[in-house]
């Protein structure tokens, strides 16, 4: 396995994607210019290697590429599909703070599958106690979105049926008004 990991490290350095990945366990990671939000973002590079077996560096590394190539509107389409579902689930419930979604959402990782990319926001006004996960689908167009908890000791995975099962657990934990 280590191997196939050092052949994706290696293509992932070689293209100029990731400058100095790096393995640990079973992914490669590394920061790598997003241009799309003008700046950096951690990368990781899941080959899923248990469950699909050995590894073809080339198609997964074509699907980072393809990624942090994303053109500014392509990712803004992205943004504004998460933030209208998570908003359409939301409806007027009361917030701590109001502020636009779109503003709060900041880009802190992104796991690349080899059918799928995962990203991972931070939103500290919207959702100060939570992580908002993207997923996008295998042609890098929003396919789901979903908000884990962070607890005391890291982040808790919950999943939902639905945004309206999500929204009743986060107003759950909230104060009245």
């Amino acid at each position: 396995m280590n191997a196939s990991l050092d052949a994706l490290k290696d293509e992932l350095a070689r293209r100029g994607l990731i400058a100095a990945p790096e393995i640990e366990d079973s992914f490669v990671y590394g920061p790598a210019r997003f241009d799309a939000i003008g700046g950096d973002v951690m990368v990781n590079v899941d080959p899923e290697i248990a469950e699909r077996g050995a590894l073809e560096a080339g198609p997964l590394v074509d699907r980072v590429e393809r990624f942090l190539a994303l053109a500014p509107g392509a990712w803004r389409t992205v943004i504004e599909q998460a933030v209208s579902e998570i908003e359409e689930a939301v409806g007027p419930a009361p917030v701590t703070e109001e502020a636009d979604l779109r503003d709060d959402l900041a880009l802190k990782s992104v796991v690349v599958f080899v059918d799928a990319v995962l990203l991972s926001f931070d939103a500290p006004r919207q959702f100060p106690d939570s992580v908002v996960r993207v997923l996008l689908d295998e042609d890098l167009a929003y396919d789901d979105v979903e908000v884990d908890e962070r607890d005391d000791e890291g982040t808790e995975t919950l999943t939902f049926g639905s945004l309206d099962e999500l929204l009743d657990h986060l107003s759950a934990d909230r104060p009245e008004a």
